[in-house]
């Protein structure tokens, strides 16, 4: 298992090494003097926000629901495990 992590790491650092030399390329953006309403801005530089916003809640409720139904399943199994080991308790201790 640890030799799984160092080299999950070791690709996470590659990757990272990989990408830093593509965002210096980058040339940004023009320097603007003054204040600019987006309705006055060209379309490809609006960027609305809402359905973004709504994505992002959507993709965290979503795992979030995903990980309490993963964790009440898991919480039923143990209580069935200790319900069993009461009644196996139970018998073994009238014998």
């Amino acid at each position: 298992m640890p030799a799984l992590k160092r080299l999950v790491a070791a690709a996470m650092l590659a990757a990272l090494c990989a990408s830093v030399p593509a965002l210096a390329a980058q040339n940004p953006p023009p320097k603007v003097e003054e204040y600019v309403p987006i309705s006055q801005l060209p379309p490809e530089d609006q960027l609305p926000a809402a359905p973004l916003l709504i994505a992002a809640y959507s993709f965290v409720m979503i795992v979030f629901f995903l990980y309490v139904v993963s964790l009440s399943r898991r919480l039923t199994n143990v209580q069935r495990d200790v319900d069993r080991l009461g009644a196996t308790l139970k018998q073994t201790s009238k014998s």
